[in-house]
């Protein structure tokens, strides 16, 4: 199971939920001692303490972190965009469209899975990072078009 864990959390699009068998296999010993797993053989289960504490997690109240900005390194540079001169900026936001538009593909790639799977929920979590992905394509071209860029990536003269 724990490898299963490592294989899921490889293929996501969020470095938040990449981890390796180094910190998975502790996570899930220290999730079995907390009864919130049950080891039957090699495989872990979820128990129903688990299952209830997952349960606490998804239900209202949300904590106020729940409705905070992510962490965006690109978000960040952009505070810092005014060292740069007009060109740079535009070329700056043509590699961050670019690496949009990849990780979009990505992400739709992936809804399309769920779709196919039936898996719902899962579907209309990862349409959530579809939506996201595709807010943080016109923010960057809202910056782009501020310093003289447009949508096609060519400056204007």
């Amino acid at each position: 199971m724990a490898h299963a864990v490592v294989n899921e959390f490889a293929g996501s699009q969020t470095f938040a939920y990449r981890s390796g068998a180094g910190s998975i296999y502790p996570l899930l010993k220290r999730l079995h001692e907390a009864e919130l797993l049950e080891l039957v053989g090699k495989k872990y289960t979820i128990s129903q303490r688990g299952i209830e504490a997952l349960k606490t997690w998804i239900r209202p109240p949300f904590d106020v972190t729940d409705f905070s900005t992510t962490l965006d390194a690109l978000r960040s540079r952009t505070y810092f965009l005014k060292l740069l001169t007009p060109p740079e900026i535009v070329e700056f936001t043509l590699h961050a469209i670019e690496g949009f538009q990849i990780l979009l593909s990505q992400c739709q790639e992936t809804l399309v899975a769920y779709q196919k799977t039936g898996d719902r929920f899962s579907e209309l979590a990862m349409l959530g990072a579809v939506r996201e992905t595709e807010a943080r394509i016109n923010w960057m071209r809202e910056v782009q078009e501020a310093f003289g860029g447009t949508h096609l990536g060519t400056t204007k003269e």
